[in-house]
């Protein structure tokens, strides 16, 4: 019988957090699930500490140890989804953790609800050493006011900001993944941005859980690698491109309102550099042709964006900056 939920673990020099997150696994209430370990080339002890915790406990509940040459986060995800087996997909990033009872939440809603496509869950954040974090982001409305969603509600209320795009904050079914041929885009940065809006598009039924269920760490360097500033330009621009293309094959008010949001949030995420910034405008400017020729109604809220960006593209984008927050990875 295969398990019910595949959780994928895509892992990376991660050696100072992966046994508190294979503890969390370990932990957990009901063991109807498998866990897919894909080591995407580490040079540190995250593997060998992996084995060792795995070899000296009582697991029960199955996993797998994949291994690749490093080619970064997506495609170790992407290898996970082709190796996973459950019903259901969940991506758990490697320096992050899961309540005790987060299967059990998730397969009693799944039952509740007659299998719903997606289910998504509220989360609580960590230091680098596990302590409680204050955070009010990420605890939108959305959470307190509803159970069953449809995907054009989630779509809105992911413009909005009231749930975030991150691929762990979501538990999906792996038919949704499978029959839309979703997988992340390879060797870029911001991978979660054109994932997230798409798997929540093509999800008939959504059931939203109140519960914070996931723990996130924020620490330094958790997902920026130490690759030139000039690829996490050309990868925001990638994925931007990629979610415009989606838009405009499906015309949806609601994704249109996500990809004005996306937008803003892909170009504000880039380097805090005038010079750079001043040689990519251009470019930026392009990417909001295109979208202002796609949407011609936009709501108030892209409007506003839109307009501070015009009023000024580099003061635009460090107000949209100091209004939103560093709120990504």
């Amino acid at each position: 019988m295969n398990p019910l939920i595949s959780i994928i673990v895509p892992i990376y020099n991660v050696e100072k957090y992966i046994g508190s997150l294979v503890n969390s696994l370990l932990k957990q209430t009901n063991k109807n699930f498998e866990v897919i370990f894909i080591d995407d080339g580490s040079t540190d002890e995250s593997m060998q500490i992996l084995k060792e915790i795995m070899a000296g406990s009582e697991q029960e509940f199955s996993f797998k140890l994949l291994q690749q040459v490093n080619q970064g986060l997506s495609s170790a995800r992407n290898i996970g989804i082709l190796n996973a087996t459950g019903e259901y997909i969940f991506f758990l990033d490697s320096d992050d953790e899961i309540e005790s009872n987060f299967v059990e939440t998730i397969l009693t809603s799944c039952y509740k609800y007659s299998q719903p496509d997606t289910l998504i869950f509220d989360y609580s954040s960590i230091d680098e050493f596990g302590n409680a974090l204050d955070s009010n982001y990420g605890h939108g409305s959305i959470y307190r006011q509803k159970d069953l969603c449809t995907s054009e509600q989630i779509l809105t209320a992911l413009s909005k900001d009231e749930i975030p795009t991150t691929a762990w904050s979501f538990v999906t079914k792996r038919s949704v993944i499978e029959k839309h041929d979703l997988l992340f885009s390879v060797g870029k940065k911001f991978e979660d941005n054109n994932f997230t809006p798409k798997v929540f598009y093509f999800s008939k039924n959504i059931v939203v859980i109140s519960l914070r269920l996931y723990r996130y760490r924020k620490r330094s360097g958790s997902i920026m690698s130490n690759r030139p500033e000039k690829f996490f330009s050309d990868d925001a621009i990638f994925v931007t491109y990629d979610l415009l293309d989606f838009y405009d094959q499906y015309k949806i008010r609601e994704l249109g309102a996500v990809v004005g949001k996306i937008v803003m949030t892909t170009l504000a995420s880039f380097p805090d550099s005038k010079k750079l910034y001043n040689e990519l405008n251009p470019i930026r400017k392009k990417v909001f042709k295109d979208y202002i020729s796609i949407e011609k109604r936009h709501t108030k809220r892209i409007k506003m964006y839109v307009k501070m960006y015009v009023f000024s593209s580099y003061v635009g984008y460090k107000l949209y900056r100091l209004v939103k927050g560093k709120h990504w990875k």
